[in-house]
This record gives C-alpha cells, sequence and structure tokens, in this order.
C-alpha cells in the first residue's frame, strides 16, 4: 500500500482501512519510512514516535494597528505567544505540559544499552544532522531523547509582515505551528487534551486565542515485538545485504505504524534507507544510491527468510 498524506497527519487512511479491510488481511506489515543510523553501521528500527500537530493563533487588535498610535496599552499577540513559547520548557528541558510525563514508559535497561552500542560522539552527530549543538532533557543521551523520550517544538512563527518595508504596526495575530513528539504509553488524544488546558491557564484574557487541533492527524508510538521473529530475520538481513551485523534504534520522527498495526491486527516492521544526513523536507532533499542498493539487498534476503 502507498499512502500519499503521510507528511499532513494521514487525515484518510483510518477511512481507507476501513474501506478496504478485506483486502488487507496480513500477518506482518513491513513499513518503510525510517532512518537509517549511519551509512557502514546499519540498525533494526524497532520504534517509532507518536505525534500530535497543532497551530495556535494569538490574536490582539481587532487589526493591524499603527504603534505610534496605541503602543504601550494595546495588546501585542507576538509578545504574548513569544511568552508563551518561553514556558513551554523548564530549565531541565523538559516539556512544561501539566501531566505529560505522567503514563511515559521509560527506556528499559535493555533499550539503553542497544542504544549505547551504537557508534555515537557529538562531534559526529552535529556534522551530520547540522543543528548546531546537543540540548535537550537531562538526563538522558542524545540517542535516548530521540527514541525513548518525547518533545515538544515550534516548527512555525509569524506575525506581522515579514516581507517589504516595516509598516510599524502591532500585528493583529501571531500564530505558531507546534509538534509534539510522543512515545510508549502516552496516548495522543490526551497529550492534545494536556496542551489545550495548557494554552488555556497560560494565555492571559487580553488576548484571544484560538487552538486547532486536528484529532484525525495524531498518531501514537508503536514499538516492534523486539524479539518477533521478523526482528530477528531482519537483523539478519540486514547484515546480508550490508555486509555487518546490524544493530538497533528508533526513529525520531512519526507515521501511522500504530494505526496500521492496530487496524490490521499484525505487527509491524520498519526498515528504511535514509539517513540524518540526507536533508529530508529540505530544498536539496537526497539519497544514497549506495544505501538503496543495499537496501534492495537486504529486502530480498528478508522475502526469502520470511518465506522459510
Amino acid at each position: 500500500m502507498v499512502e500519499g498524506e503521510e507528511e499532513t497527519g494521514s487525515a484518510h487512511l483510518a477511512d481507507l482501512l476501513d474501506e478496504h479491510r478485506d483486502r488487507l488481511g496480513a500477518d506482518l506489515i513491513v513499513f518503510s519510512d525510517t532512518l537509517m543510523w549511519r551509512a557502514e553501521h546499519p540498525a533494526v528500527c524497532t520504534s517509532i514516535r507518536g505525534i500530535v500537530s497543532a497551530t495556535l493563533e494569538v490574536r490582539g487588535p481587532l487589526r493591524d494597528v499603527h504603534s505610534g498610535a496605541v503602543s504601550g496599552p494595546a495588546p501585542n499577540p507576538a509578545v504574548e505567544l513569544a511568552r508563551l513559547i518561553g514556558r513551554l520548557h523548564d530549565d531541565k528541558g523538559r516539556v512544561t505540559l501539566p501531566g505529560f510525563y505522567d503514563d511515559v514508559i521509560g527506556p528499559s535497561g535493555r533499550r539503553r544499552a542497544e542504544l549505547a552500542a551504537l557508534p555515537f560522539t557529538e562531534e559526529d552527530w552535529l556534522a551530520r544532522s547540522e543543528t548546531r549543538s546537543a540540548r535537550g532533557e537531562a538526563g538522558f543521551t542524545v540517542l535516548e531523547q530521540l527514541w525513548t523520550r518525547p518533545a515538544a517544538e515550534v516548527l512555525t512563527l509569524l506575525a506581522g509582515d515579514p516581507v517589504g518595508a516595516a509598516r510599524g504596526a502591532i500585528p493583529s495575530a501571531a500564530t505558531a505551528g507546534l509538534s509534539i513528539r510522543t512515545v510508549a504509553g502516552q496516548k495522543a488524544t490526551d497529550v492534545a487534551d494536556q496542551l489545550r488546558r495548557w494554552v488555556a491557564a497560560n494565555l492571559p484574557d487580553t488576548v484571544d486565542y484560538e487552538l486547532t487541533l486536528s484529532e484525525r492527524t495524531t498518531g501514537d508510538a508503536y514499538e516492534s515485538p523486539p524479539d518477533h521473529p521478523a526482528v530477528l530475520a531482519l537483523a539478519a538481513a540486514m547484515e546480508d545485504g550490508f555486509g555487518r551485523p546490524a544493530g538497533r534504534m528508533g526513529n525520531a520522527g512519526g507515521g501511522p505504524a500504530e494505526l496500521l498495526a492496530r487496524t490490521i491486527g499484525a505487527p509491524l516492521v520498519f526498515f528504511g534507507t535514509g539517513l540524518p544526513e540526507d536533508r529530508w523536507h529540505d530544498s536539496d532533499e537526497r539519497v544514497s544510491v549506495d544505501m538503496l542498493l543495499k537496501g534492495a539487498a537486504t529486502l530480498a534476503h528478508f522475502w526469502e527468510r520470511l518465506g522459510r
């Protein structure tokens, strides 16, 4: 099955699965939209984070108003939105939504050992990810944060007229796009409610706002059964395809894995050949032909092993 709405939340996928459920019987689901850790160090992805996407619009004046006429007493939605975003994390890098971590299932000792076994240096990570610095939740490594811990990000900010000559006006509205990555134990619907309550409690009554969350574009995290025969077969096939033993990793992004597994009633395994340095979603997104060829070889070995 090829589904083209994943980047916008797979809003119609659930209906598609229900409509064609009789054609989708399966013993196993192979999900391809995931990353590989390094070109020279393959790793089987066994987990994916969930996602809650939201748009928050904060409204101040009824129209853009010249600051020379009202600056001072007029509410500024850009300032109030900035204040709110500044409270999204505490000084330990933890998300401040009340109850956010209550249901989080932390990484097991086995999982932390698997991630620690992957070759990692901060210098290499910063060079390949081009993120300038490494920060985040205290007490967890970069890889643990990426694949086993939840996160909240601001993806877009807009207020006033960013293009052209400055108008000297206080904007009537400011908008932010938010992305929350969830992990095992959390439910996207619960996190959406936590976000609603947090916004309501932290924005002053001097401004109005609208928080938009589409329940159809949320998704829960998913973890493959770690010792499932298909996971072991994929690890062996990856060693055949890449010529190196395969480690274990996760995927920091989200996708409809949990929906597929739950609806079809089959376990799901992940296999993708993207790399962190492939610049996904940028203007110069790319792919390694060598990774594609090794991936094709891996899948050939995988199907053969599954057949046996």
